[in-house]
């Protein structure tokens, strides 16, 4: 049986709002039997609750993914059994919704023997998840600056060294991205958007030159954080303890609630001191210590298909 990884994504983190996206070393495995039907068959397992995760067909963004695929080639549909494995937190700001999307489209690939190009692919995700900040890097991998240009969605990679650890603290309750968009501003000011050009400057500049010091003032924002905080109970508290506990740059984990923290060394203290300030709030956590994820899943998938 075929397995798929797809990696967990951190979106903005920070400045780069709907811009900047990162593929981390935390993955949802999809496990990929072909039919011979047109039955489409999903099971979705939460290895971190232990538990069944049941979702109609007409919801489930791996089936539609899946039909999407199929669509776009013009075949038949033909029939599958997926299981997915998710050890991604769902409704956390990791990407979850993404690696539904991704994973199904590249389960279509493979059952069908035939592999679009990656824009293609890339715009079939983006139609389904209208975020290219998450579902760019959790096919491509690494560090992604994605962007809109002559009609289609593209981006600029960047590997990010593995001398660079990150630290995900995830709360115990879910944020929707929709209720979070609520919250925003519908008018911002000149000097907070160019405030946020020169730190999505200097983050890129930060992670190409592996001068990680830059990242404090890099992943500052003036367009989400201060809005979405709100809905974040000790949020301003975590960034300072990650701060004084040696972390180089912290940051909201795409929509929220997670909280990521880029680190070098003393990962288990600035995990830990983290952790603390949401277990005051009464907020129970979860914590992974990862890195980024620089390899391709098409270029995996274009081995395998070809």
């Amino acid at each position: 049986m075929p397995q798929i990884k797809v990696p967990a994504t951190s979106a903005n983190l920070g400045p780069g709002y709907d811009t900047l996206g990162l593929a981390l070393s935390l993955y949802n495995n999809f496990k990929v039997k072909k039919r011979n039907d047109q039955l489409l068959k999903i099971k979705i397992i939460d290895k971190n609750q232990n538990k069944i995760i049941k979702i109609a067909n007409s919801e489930n963004l791996v089936v539609l993914a899946y039909q999407k695929y199929f669509d776009f080639i013009d075949q038949n549909l033909k029939g599958a059994e997926i299981i997915e494995e998710m050890h991604t937190p769902l409704a956390r700001g990791l990407g979850s919704s993404s690696s539904a999307i991704i994973g199904g489209l590249a389960a279509a690939a493979i059952v069908s023997g035939t592999l679009i190009s990656e824009k293609d692919f890339i715009q079939l995700a983006v139609a389904l998840e209208k975020h290219p900040d998450n579902v760019i890097p959790a096919l491509v991998g690494g560090l992604t600056i994605n962007f809109y240009c002559n009609n289609n969605y593209d981006y600029y990679k960047i590997d990010v060294e593995q001398d660079l650890d990150f630290i995900l603290v995830v709360p115990d309750f879910e944020l929707k991205t929709e209720k979070l968009r609520q919250v925003l501003p519908k008018k911002i000011s000149y000097s907070g958007a160019i405030s946020n050009l020169s730190r999505v400057s200097l983050l890129t500049a930060a992670f190409i030159n592996r001068e990680y010091h830059l990242l404090k003032t890099a992943m500052e924002d003036q367009l989400h954080q201060p809005f979405r905080k709100k809905l974040i109970k000790g949020f301003d508290q975590v960034l300072k303890t990650a701060y004084d506990s040696g972390a180089y740059g912290a940051a909201l984990s795409g929509a929220g609630p997670t909280i990521l923290a880029c680190a070098g060394d003393n990962l288990e203290v600035i995990a830990e001191n983290m952790k603390s300030v949401f277990e005051s709030n009464s907020i129970n956590t979860a914590v992974y210590k990862v890195k980024a994820c620089n390899q391709s899943l098409y270029q995996i998938l274009k081995e395998e298909i070809s």
